[in-house]
């Protein structure tokens, strides 16, 4: 695409004619990405001159983000051939909330609170107490805690950034920092796909769980017979899936599903369709019969 039309194109986004703005808004839409950083450096040239007119920036702030969050939604989808990089996906979804995230900052703040955890050999510890290791870090040195009831649905608390610079998430958000930094200090830690609360599983051999975590009990350590109990007061039947180390993808799939169920709450339309888009770029939904939230 030329650069002329480029300008064209932009400097027609505050013609007063409706039709003409419809026609506009449609062209660079099909551009996506390829018209983004032009159309994002004349959104900040406008907010920092104050050139733009009320018409024109309030534009800027529909398409702008909209073409921002279809990108993230292609990139996630590209992730998913490549699931495993948990630390990939989190920089990802965190976005969402703040798109301009640089990767690398996103990194450096996760290795400083991998480099708080002390060194030790695992095979002069039981996994039990490996663990017990791990949550004295997590929870009382660095001083990650759950989400408050009250701001239970604040979309932030799905960004895992948000997370890591506030100390506070939901199910998902804490499970999937407590998962990234467990693993990368040679824990086997995986997560588990139960309903209305997400957890995790120590297990060496993925084909058997020694124990789960609560990473919303301060880590709390339990047998499978917690389970059962759970689900007999939700009244929902045993699965597999509720006790069995899960994918990455599902995990994700679980956090954009609370994401998007948290810009409804708050009345987000545009931005609950985004997400809903994200997830669905994911493959097959979660059983829609059963409430995750």
């Amino acid at each position: 695409m030329a650069e002329n039309e480029i300008k064209a194109l932009i400097r027609l986004l505050d013609d007063p004619d409706e039709n003409v703005y419809k026609a506009v808004r449609k062209k660079i839409i099909a551009y996506g990405a390829n018209i983004l950083p032009d159309l994002t450096k004349a959104w900040q040239d406008a907010k920092a001159t104050g050139r733009g007119n009320a018409l024109l920036m309030s534009r800027f702030e529909k398409i702008v983000p909209l073409l921002q969050n279809n990108l993230l939604v292609g990139l996630i989808n590209d992730w998913k051939d490549n699931s495993r990089d948990l630390r990939h996906i989190a920089w990802l979804v965190s976005r969402f909330e703040s798109f301009s995230l640089d990767k690398q900052k996103f990194d450096d703040s996760l290795d400083s609170l991998r480099d708080l955890i002390p060194a030790y050999n695992t095979g002069n510890f039981t996994p039990l107490e490996q663990i017990r290791i791990f949550n004295t870090a997590f929870f009382r040195q660095m001083g990650f805690k759950p989400v408050p009831i009250a701001d239970y649905y604040n979309p932030s608390n799905c960004s895992p950034d948000h997370v890591i610079n506030s100390k506070i998430g939901n199910p998902v958000s804490l499970a999937l920092i407590y998962m990234i930094l467990a693993k990368e200090v040679g824990l086997p830690v995986y997560g588990v796909n139960l309903p209305k609360n997400f957890i995790l599983a120590y297990s060496d051999d993925k084909r058997k769980v020694d124990f789960y975590i609560n990473p919303m009990s301060n880590g709390a350590v339990f047998e499978r017979t917690e389970i059962d109990r759970f689900l007999q007061e939700i009244n929902l039947k045993p699965e597999q899936q509720f006790y069995a180390p899960c994918d990455a993808i599902t995990i994700i799939k679980r956090l954009l599903c609370r994401l998007e169920l948290s810009y409804r709450n708050n009345k987000d339309n545009v931005r609950s369709d985004i997400a809903l888009k994200a997830y669905n770029a994911l493959g097959e939904p979660l059983n829609k019969v059963i409430d995750w939230e």
